[in-house]
């Protein structure tokens, strides 16, 4: 686990819905990460599931953007739920 890398930007990489999944295992375990811009990836509603998992567990994060992902109603949910319990973001 990298411990000093503090920011990632990953900014229109078309990641998808499987990158969001990648990312998210590593956002669980990661304590240094204060920001990440995944905006404009296509990480859709499947994605921001997978994401606001990671979220549950995360306390480091205090900068997450998401623009762009067509993430629609049913990520905006699990997002929600996830924000419920997030004390950073």
């Amino acid at each position: 686990v990298n411990a000093s890398l503090t920011s990632l930007n990953l900014y229109h990489n078309k990641i998808g819905p499987g990158g969001a999944e990648h990312l998210s295992g590593a956002l669980r375990v990661n304590a240094s990460l204060t920001s990440v811009d995944i905006s404009s990836n296509g990480v859709g509603p499947v994605g921001a599931e997978h994401l606001a998992g990671a979220l549950r567990v995360n306390a480091s994060l205090t900068t997450l953007d998401l623009g762009g992902n067509k993430i629609g109603p049913g990520g905006a949910e699990h997002l929600a739920g996830a924000l419920r319990v997030n004390a950073s973001l």
